[in-house]
This record gives C-alpha cells, structure tokens and sequence, in this order.
C-alpha cells in the first residue's frame, strides 16, 4: 500500500478553527459524520462547517492533493469532479472494522484534530488483518492513499479514553466505470458491491 504522511497538514488558522468547532456531544460506543462538500463548479453542501471556511480550504489545499493523487495513482486525476471535507468523531470505545473505501475515493485522507492523544489508522495486507501497521495519531497529521481493489485495507478505532475528531480530506468521483478502467476491475461486481455497502455498513454501525 502506497501511501503520504505530512505533519503540520493544515496551516494554524485552520487547524485551530477545526478544532474549535462545537460539536454535538455522542457517546463512547458511537460514530458522527458531518457530511461537507465542494464541488469542481464551486456549488457547496454543507453541515458543520460555513461555506467560507469550506472555500478556503479547497482554495488552500487543493493543488496539494492534486499533486498527492498525481504521485500515487496519476491516472485517476481526470476523474475527479467534488471534495470532501468531512468531519468525523469516533466514540472513545467505538471500532470501524477493516475495510477498503469505495471506489469513488480517489484520494482518501485524513487529518488529526483532536484530541492531544488518541489511536491513529490500521493498516494491513489483506482483508484478514495481516501485518497490522499503525500510523500514529499526531494532531495535524495528514496520512493519504488512493485505493485499489487488492490493497489500502484499514480500520480506525478509540483509544477507550477520549473521543477521536478528525477531519477526512477525500478527492471523489462519481465516475466508478471511469475507476474500473484504471484499476482493470469488474464495473458490475463494483456496482453491486456500492448497492449493498450502505446497509453493510449501517448494520456494523449498529452492532459495534
């Protein structure tokens, strides 16, 4: 598995206007995802974060996941058609099981907010959790990859202490024939795989 670490991700500004947000208070066996995102024709949705603060973001880093996705899988460049800037707290004893992300994902990263300490990102070999490696949690750490069908298997968890805020930096598509193409992937296996994902993953999120 390819993939980026950079410290000090985010300038000051930024960093501590994430980390000042006031989110809303959930338990220690639960996961929250507020859902932001920009559009390449500058339309915004957004949840928990102001349209300023998403614009300038995509304005600031933008190019440096262009140039991040150009480094570690060029060919998917083309694709890409919207930003993520989601922001997620994991409950302190909650555990998202391994997992790939979905084809859509051209560049999957994330960036660690809050708190000073906490667990960071499993990754593995292989679906069953071989050769388990941790990329440590750093406030303002950026850890990126671009997903393939064989590869980027992870999990993310709490340390049973605090709660785990960060904020996912994602570059998409919608284009899944287009990512097919470049992985040399089943276009309909995927599809059916994207169909059930959801209910798969409201089902974990239930038994966690």
């Amino acid at each position: 598995m390819k993939y980026k670490i950079i410290d000090n991700f985010l300038n000051n500004d930024d960093f501590n206007q994430l980390c000042s947000l006031k989110l809303e208070k959930i338990s220690s066996k639960k996961i929250r995802v507020y859902n932001n995102r920009i559009y390449k024709n500058g339309s915004i949705d957004n949840s928990c974060l102001s349209e300023e603060l998403i614009k300038k973001m995509h304005q600031n880093y933008h190019n440096v996941a262009l140039n991040l996705l150009k480094e570690l899988n060029p060919k998917k460049i083309p694709l890409y058609e919207y930003s993520d800037f989601h922001i997620i707290e994991t409950g302190s004893s909650y555990k998202y099981p391994i997992h790939r992300d979905t084809p859509k994902k051209l560049l999957s990263g994330v960036i660690y907010l809050m708190p000073k300490e906490n667990s960071g990102t499993f990754i593995y070999s292989n679906k069953k959790g071989d050769n388990k490696i941790q990329i440590e949690w750093k406030q303002n750490r950026g850890f990126f990859f671009s997903r393939t069908e064989n590869t980027s298997y992870h999990s993310y968890e709490g340390n049973n202490q605090d709660n785990r805020i960060a904020l996912i930096y994602n570059l998409m598509t919608n284009n899944l024939k287009g990512v097919c193409e470049v992985e040399n992937i089943s276009y309909y296996k995927v599809i059916v795989r994207e169909f059930l994902n959801p209910y798969l993953y409201r089902f974990f999120r239930f038994v966690l």
